[in-house]
Order: C-alpha cells, then sequence, then structure tokens
C-alpha cells in the first residue's frame, strides 16, 4: 500500500541524490516540517556521504554522528547499497537551544557500479562514520579478434 508520502519522499530523494548536495539543506528543512505529519516508517533525513573509488574497491563513508551501531541497517544488493536506521530522540529536550541534528529515521541510497562485488561488502563504524567497502570485480581486458 502507498502513502500519500511515498512519492513526495522518492522525489526529493532524488533531487537530492542528482545535485549531491546543493538542495540537501533544503531537503532537511522540509522533512523535518513533515515529520509531525508523516507516517513513522518515512525516512526524514539523508545523512551526508563521501563516494572513493580506486582500482582495488569502491567504499561509501555515511555521516551518523549520535547514532548507536545497533540501529544501523546496510543492505548490498547488485545495484544499491541501502543504508538505514534511526536516530533517536534524546531523552530529555533541552530548556532552551537550537536544533539541527535531524532525529527519526533515515535512510540513504548509493548506486554502485557494475564491477563491484556485493557479497564482497565489509562495513565499519568507528567516530560517528560508517564505511562500507566493496571489493571491485576483475574487469577483463578487452581483446582483438581477428574477422575471418
Amino acid at each position: 500500500m502507498t502513502t500519500k508520502w511515498e512519492p513526495v519522499h522518492d522525489i526529493l530523494e532524488g533531487v537530492e541524490q542528482a545535485v549531491a548536495g546543493g538542495w540537501y539543506p533544503a531537503r532537511r528543512m522540509l522533512m523535518s516540517r513533515m515529520a509531525d505529519v508523516a507516517p513513522a516508517r518515512t525516512a526524514l533525513w539523508v545523512p551526508e556521504a563521501d563516494v572513493e573509488e580506486n582500482s582495488r574497491e569502491f567504499a561509501v563513508s555515511i555521516a551518523l554522528p549520535g547514532v548507536d551501531k545497533a540501529d544501523i541497517r546496510v543492505n548490498v544488493t547488485e545495484t544499491v547499497l541501502t543504508v538505514s536506521g534511526r536516530r533517536p530522540e534524546p531523552g530529555r529536550a533541552p530548556e532552551a537551544g537550537r536544533r539541527e541534528l535531524p532525529r527519526g529515521e533515515f535512510l540513504r541510497r548509493v548506486r554502485l557500479p557494475d564491477e563491484v562485488k556485493p557479497s564482497s561488502a565489509k562495513a565499519s563504524y568507528r567516530n560517528g562514520i560508517l564505511r562500507v567497502t566493496l571489493a571491485r570485480a576483475r574487469v577483463h581486458a578487452g581483446r582483438s579478434v581477428k574477422v575471418e
């Protein structure tokens, strides 16, 4: 069953991915304002990510400060790395101040290049940064073929 918020979330996530951060503050503000009326299972924020590639591996580092390791879910398919979870509300609200760290459900998807092996995925979490690495599959070099 599709809720009325899922298409909005998909559109905003696509825009955020397409502009790689330029619209992120606007998306975060809009999603935080929708938090009171959105269904509980809707992701309310998208964490920042760095993507690195070299000849041996593909690595994604995702900023998740304040998120407990047990609250992080990592799923790898042939085409997409999905990281989701929840940053809990603090036990007591501050009497005065400002809150900018988003709370609640989060979701980040990163498209994977064709030449990585999903079965090689490894994840580590240190100092609020989740790092997922995937080994590159051996890419066979082309060869010349004589036309007969």
